[in-house]
């Protein structure tokens, strides 16, 4: 019976074998649209990376520069500038690898934009996003729980970097925007040593970005999400709470509390590229599509706005 058994195994095998096709698939062909790469920040001017998209089957991975594209800034549907091409070969923009168009108008909060690139190979393409102002105000900063802490200088023998650590308290008040995405961080007043950051009040500890495992966790960023209520509270942040990577150059200097509030285009962007970023060379991770709000091409056009409070 057993013999019998694999017989018919054996055979129900090179059956299913014999019975393979191969099928071809004629994918469609692609069409190359423009691609736009524009995260505007008030107070600033704007820049944009424009190439054009390549079929996901295709030989090449070099995404071209289009140094010859018009790429037209409008502010409320009014033309306000012409950006221009800066090739990836000068100094100032070594790490663009297409280069970039840069404006030399200053983007302003409360704005709608809209970024418009016209090239003779491809259909116009377009994005629009709105510039958030800030309306939180930064007050009452108490700094007299701070102390000063070392570790060894690698570098030198008997040498140790210093940084500040402990509570930190200041008041935040003013409106939220339900639209907007509030992230804070300190720093000292030369910049060079960020500060990594934990808080236990519920605008903080309440939201997903600062939890890991279940507890709130020290970082760089502590984040909290817009919504329609007048934010009135002393905010209690603790400093390097664990030790930190970074010596300060003067610990007698002020530090640097920014707020950086982003749009929604800007926040879902940066928050799909995380996790595509983690999904990379990941067999077992979900496929990943990065937000678009490009008519006529790909890509995002999304803008930001930073406050900040220097301490004395």
């Amino acid at each position: 019976m057993k013999r019998l058994k694999y017989i018919i195994s054996s055979l129900a095998a090179v059956l299913l074998i014999s019975c393979e096709r191969t099928i071809e698939i004629d994918l469609p062909a692609h069409e190359p649209k423009l691609t736009i790469d524009c995260h505007l920040m008030a107070g600033k001017v704007a820049e944009a990376k424009v190439s054009h998209s390549m079929h996901s089957m295709g030989n090449s991975n070099n995404f071209s520069a289009l140094p010859d594209a018009e790429v037209v800034l409008f502010e409320n549907n009014v033309s306000v500038d012409t950006l221009i091409y800066v090739d990836d070969n000068t100094e100032e923009w070594w790490d663009y690898e297409i280069g970039v168009f840069v404006g030399d108008y200053i983007v302003k909060s409360g704005k709608t934009y809209k970024v418009q690139v016209n090239q003779g190979n491809y259909e116009t393409a377009y994005g629009e996003t709105v510039c958030p102002g800030n309306s939180i105000e930064i007050s009452e900063i108490d700094m007299s729980e701070l102390l000063i802490d070392s570790f060894p200088d690698y570098w030198g023998e008997d040498n140790y970097q210093y940084y500040r650590k402990g509570k930190l308290k200041f008041k935040v008040s003013g409106p939220l925007d339900e639209n907007l995405h509030y992230f804070l961080s300190i720093t000292d007043q030369n910049e060079d040593a960020p500060m990594y950051m934990i808080s236990n009040d519920p605008i903080i500890a309440g939201q997903e970005y600062n939890i890991s495992d279940g507890g709130v966790y020290p970082s760089q960023k502590l984040y909290f999400s817009g919504s329609s209520f007048n934010l009135n509270t002393v905010l209690t942040i603790e400093l390097n709470p664990e030790s930190s990577w970074y010596g300060e150059t003067d610990i007698t200097d002020g530090l640097i509390i920014k707020l950086e509030v982003q749009n929604n285009d800007y926040f879902e962007f940066m928050s799909k590229l995380d996790d595509y970023d983690q999904a990379v060379y990941n067999p077992f991770a979900e496929m990943v599509f990065l937000p678009n709000n490009i008519e006529g091409g790909y890509g995002i056009v999304s803008a930001r706005a930073e406050y900040e409070k220097t301490t004395d």
